[in-house]
């Protein structure tokens, strides 16, 4: 009793508990798009809920367009709530880029408070000019096939979960994208009808796979043995395969290739001239291959990536050689495109299958009958192991018409590349350009016929935003076309000139054609037009009863006269400078001087001032800046010499030490020459304090410092200027007395290198004291000679009065010959008588001995100049 009690108690207090007074509602926006994928020229319908309102709230709904995170468009939809629920609906066109990626967000305000937003990223894609066929054949694998398998005594796949024989849960891309052509498109095989030979399973090249599945050779051959054996020039052959071979064969790239490139070849030489080949799409992301290992999905991914390159630069060649149209749709790139974009195409799961499959016999990648399929199944990418979905065939059909067809994102017949106007209203006719009558622009003035309220402009004519020229409108109502009215937007009050134009807006009050600002009589006489012969200086007065200063120079006419100007020029002389402001208003080749010297401040005048800033000069005449006027400012001591200018001193030499002839002494007065200007007493030219010999006219110079000056022929002069030990030479030999001349009144002599009184010149032995001449030219002094007067003896060693080089016997005073040369002395074999003849001999040659060596001694004792001949005097003598 107490538990059901209190088990009514709660009861009752829930809805208590659970909405306090005043509470509100959650609003919510739920979005939806009236088609899942959609082309470039079509408009896009948003359907947008909004539910949880407040019965009569005020709703605002904002959305905004993006691409990239760039708004593209945005716009505002206001509402009063009814009931809970409201409904909006957005269309959108003509907004595509070169992205098929867009996003678009609604944001719900109620009663001005954000209650609610909701995004949805969606997909466009570029329509496009559609190729004329008459026909399309197919030849591939269960990638295209439309029932020859379901058809055939194997009887798959199973019908459910997959469509009416397709491999899908719905139709295949081929049959979409012929119904886009326009074109009929039945499956058939082997000698049957129909131009689907697409066989699910098989492989490519020549053969069967799994001995009865035709592969794409094998479908070739069949189709052109028994349906036709060539093609039409305007066919569509479509060769799409080589999957199974990497999923289920021998997944050699080189070998697909070789094998496509041969299907490729074969039709062409059926007299295929449009072939369309897609590449193999990215296998290692099937959920087939997903399941094996990380070394066979590597491997499956560079196979398919190695062939597909290939494929492309076969294709390539292929154009080249044969002169055909080959398409080649890179259904790789878009497959990889497709999911890194998956949320804009509204695929939610891009890795698992859509059905479950509960296994097989064979090792086939499909689902069986009775086999579970997700509610969603067009949100994934695959509906089994191996196969895309009808979404994805969907897709892979757009991708295909978009290599097949020319972009015309506005389905006007024009493509983008050649339309000049992107957007066309849809139905209507374009010219060649691709524009519409309301995009054209029929009078050529920048405004399209829609929005062109004026559609006959005049050529070449400015318009407004409306496609109006001034000739074609009337702004203010007055009857004149603007191109005529001064004053097109105006209500005249007061009108000065009555010209339609109230004066506070009209520029030209008087209508005298100059402006008010500029018009010295801006409300002057009417009823004339400023011109050079009416108004010469153009200031609004008309010369002839307003203007004091016709040419408006600032002169009066009186003052022109006054002056000798023209009253009619306001530059009489035509140098550019009014008569007014020119100093020489007569003279074009100067007008002013601002110290008012009376000289012209412009260097190439008539009378030009050096100093212009300065009255008291005005002259330059060496161009150093200082002036002529010796009463002026800074006059110029030295006025035709630009190195001097100024002469402190008084002594006619210029202070600057570095100009000509500068003054060294430039504050002492003086006439030097070197250095210039200083005091000179002697004035020879150098000043004192240079001059060695200051008092002394003739001598200024002493270079070896000895008291004897350089200059010469004058007293005290310095034969010897740079040898301080020299000054005199008195025998004029060129030796100086004092040291260098040995013999200083001897011209002939100056240098006696033994000391033996007899100079060098004249001393046959200039270093042997004891010798000065050699009479008889022997080579032997006459003192050491024995025989000075013959040249073939000089020495006697035995004393025996013959010399060594006669005496037979020279160390025998007794003996000289030897007539019979037997050794012994003739004298030893003389008779007695003749012996004492030879001792009174020998005792007189010793006494002549000994008195030379007397006479000899003395000599020696009182030294003097040799005199030869009276040495020969003496020798005669004795």
């Amino acid at each position: 009793m107490r538990r059901a009690l209190l088990l009514g108690l709660l009861l009752l207090a829930v809805p208590f508990s659970g909405m306090p007074v005043g509470a509100t509602n959650h609003p919510q926006l739920t979005v939806s798009m009236q088609d899942r994928f959609q082309l470039s020229n079509e408009e896009i319908h948003f359907s947008i809920v909004a539910d949880n309102l407040n019965t009569g709230s005020n709703l605002r709904l904002e959305w905004n367009l993006s691409e990239a995170g760039l708004e593209l468009r945005n716009g505002t939809i206001e509402r009063t709530s009814t009931g809970s629920s409201k409904s909006f609906t957005v269309l959108l066109s003509e907004f595509m880029t070169d992205s098929n990626w867009y996003s678009i967000t609604f944001t719900l305000f109620q009663d001005n408070q954000k209650v609610s937003t909701e995004s949805k990223d969606f997909s466009v894609f570029n329509n496009v000019i559609e190729p004329n066929y008459s026909e399309m054949i197919m030849f591939g694998d269960s990638l295209s096939d439309m029932g020859n398998v379901k058809d055939s005594i194997m009887n798959l796949p199973s019908v459910p979960p997959y469509w009416q024989g397709r491999f899908s849960n719905g139709p295949v891309w081929v049959e979409r994208l012929a119904a886009d052509l326009g074109l009929s498109m039945t499956h058939g095989t082997g000698t049957a009808a129909g131009n689907n030979r697409a066989y699910g399973g098989s492989q490519s090249g020549q053969g069967y796979s799994y001995i009865l599945l035709p592969n794409t050779g094998t479908q070739i051959n069949n189709y052109l043995a028994n349906v036709k054996s060539t093609f039409s020039n305007s066919d569509l052959i479509v060769i799409w395969s080589g999957g199974n071979d990497f999923l289920y064969g021998v997944g050699n790239p080189n070998i697909t290739h070789a094998n496509t490139v041969s299907h490729i070849e074969e039709v062409i030489q059926a007299n295929a001239q449009n072939i369309l080949v897609p590449n193999l799409p990215p296998l290692d992301l099937t959920p087939e291959v997903r399941n094996r290992s990380s070394s066979e999905q590597q491997e499956i991914k560079s196979d398919i990536e190695s062939y597909n390159s290939l494929l492309h630069t076969s294709i390539i060649s292929l154009i080249a050689q044969h002169g055909v149209n080959i398409i080649e749709a890179n259904t790789h790139s878009m497959f990889l495109e497709y999911l890194g974009n998956s949320s804009f195409l509204g695929l939610t799961n891009t890795v698992d299958m859509a059905c479950s499959s509960s296994g097989s016999i064979l090792p086939l990648p499909i689902c069986n009958a009775g086999d579970p399929v997700v509610s969603n199944v067009d949100e994934y990418v695959f509906f089994d192991k191996a196969h895309p979905t009808a979404a994805m065939h969907q897709l892979i059909s757009i991708q295909a018409m978009n290599a097949l067809g020319i972009g015309d994102k506005d389905d006007d017949g024009v493509s983008d590349e050649e339309d000049l106007c992107a957007w066309s209203q849809q139905g209507s006719s374009v010219d060649q350009f691709g524009c519409s009558y309301q995009q054209q622009d029929d009078d050529e003035d920048g405004i399209s016929n829609a929005d062109d309220d004026c559609p006959d402009t005049p050529e070449f004519a400015s318009v407004d935003e409306n496609g109006c020229s001034e000739s074609q409108r009337d702004s203010d109502g007055d009857g004149l076309m603007d191109d005529v009215d001064p004053c097109p937007y105006s209500n005249s009050t007061i009108d000065y000139d009555r010209d339609g134009c109230d004066d506070e807006e009209d520029s030209d009050d008087d209508n005298d054609g100059i402006p008010d600002l500029d018009d010295n009589c801006p409300r002057g006489a009417l009823g004339w037009v400023s011109s050079s012969e009416l108004d010469i200086d153009g200031d609004g007065c008309r010369d002839i009863d307003e203007d004091d200063d016709d040419d408006g120079d600032g002169l009066t006419d009186l003052e022109e006269y006054q002056k000798g100007t023209d009253q009619n020029l306001w530059d009489t002389d035509g140098d550019l400078v009014n008569d007014k402001d020119d100093v020489y208003p007569l003279d074009a080749s100067q007008w002013s001087d601002a110290d008012g010297d009376g000289y012209s401040d412009q260097p190439a005048g008539s009378t030009p001032d050096s100093h212009p800033d300065d009255a008291s000069q005005w002259n330059d005449s060496d161009g150093d800046g200082y002036g002529d006027n010796p009463t002026g400012t800074d006059p110029d001591s030295f006025p035709s010499d630009l190195t001097q200018w100024n002469d402190s001193d008084g002594d006619g030499f210029g202070d600057n030490l570095d100009g000509w002839m500068g003054d060294a002494c430039p504050n002492t007065p003086g006439q030097s020459l070197i250095p210039p200007g200083c005091p000179d007493r002697d004035q020879d030219g150098y000043a004192d304090d240079v001059d060695p010999f200051p008092d002394n006219p003739n001598q200024w110079n002493d270079s070896d410092g000895d008291g004897y000056g350089d200059n010469l022929g004058f007293a005290d002069s310095d034969l010897f200027p740079t040898n301080a030990q020299e000054w005199y030479d008195n025998d004029g030999d060129g030796y100086g007395d004092i040291v260098q001349d040995s013999f200083p009144n001897d011209p002939s002599e100056w240098n006696d290198s033994d000391g033996d009184g007899c100079g060098d010149n004249s001393d046959l032995f200039p270093d042997d004291a004891t010798e000065c001449h050699d009479w008889d030219g022997d080579g032997i002094g006459d003192n050491a000679d024995a025989f000075r007067r013959d040249a073939s003896e000089w020495k006697d060693s035995d004393g025996d009065g013959y010399g060594d080089n006669e005496d037979a016997f020279p160390l025998d005073s007794t003996e000289w010959k030897d007539k019979d040369g037997d050794g012994i002395g003739d004298n030893l074999q003389a008779s007695s008588s003749q012996g004492k003849d030879s001792t009174i001999f020998y005792m007189t040659v010793s006494l002549i001995i000994v008195i030379l060596s007397i006479i000899f001694f003395i000599q020696k004792k009182k030294p003097a100049p040799f005199d030869l001949t009276q040495q020969n005097l003496h020798q005669d003598e004795l």
